[in-house]
């Protein structure tokens, strides 16, 4: 890389989060214009976290904190509403699918009068003199009312 030339944007940003090669290196250190540059990147980079650079005292204080507050919650008991929930939507789908579930019915059995041997022949008998369907039946008692 030539001192004429400056860095591409991607070579400051790697920079930046120290991942530039050599050839980069060298030119940031001899160039006060890409230097300047990357200063100006960080800059808004702490700017724009929010949190700047933190030493690792106060990080390791952070986390520390943060670790006994995590521990301290989740050594405390659950409110009962929560103890209870499972139990009471359990109850809810129980009464529910017992209000909702109708079994077929059973058939009820036919009474079946007693009939004899002869009864049986009559009825058929007569069935097979009728020249009239049995559905026509009806039809023809409107018929007969109608000419009365």
């Amino acid at each position: 890389m030539s001192g004429r030339e400056h860095l591409s944007e991607d070579v400051v940003l790697d920079a930046i989060y120290g991942i530039a090669e050599q050839d980069a290196e060298e030119h940031l250190r001899s160039c006060p214009d890409c230097a300047g540059r990357v200063s100006e990147w960080k800059q808004t980079r702490a700017l724009a976290s929010g949190t700047g650079e933190l030493s690792n005292e106060l990080t390791g204080e952070f986390l520390a904190a943060q670790r006994r507050e995590i521990y301290q919650r989740l050594s405390e008991k659950p409110p009962r509403v929560r103890l209870w929930a499972p139990v009471l939507a359990a109850a809810c789908a129980l009464t529910v699918g017992v209000f909702v579930y109708h079994p077929g019915k059973e058939p009820k059995p036919v009474a079946n009068a007693e009939v004899n041997d002869s009864q049986l022949f009559a009825d058929v008998f007569s069935m097979e003199q009728s020249f009239e369907p049995a559905a026509a039946a009806s039809v023809r008692v409107l018929f007969e009312e109608q000419q009365q």
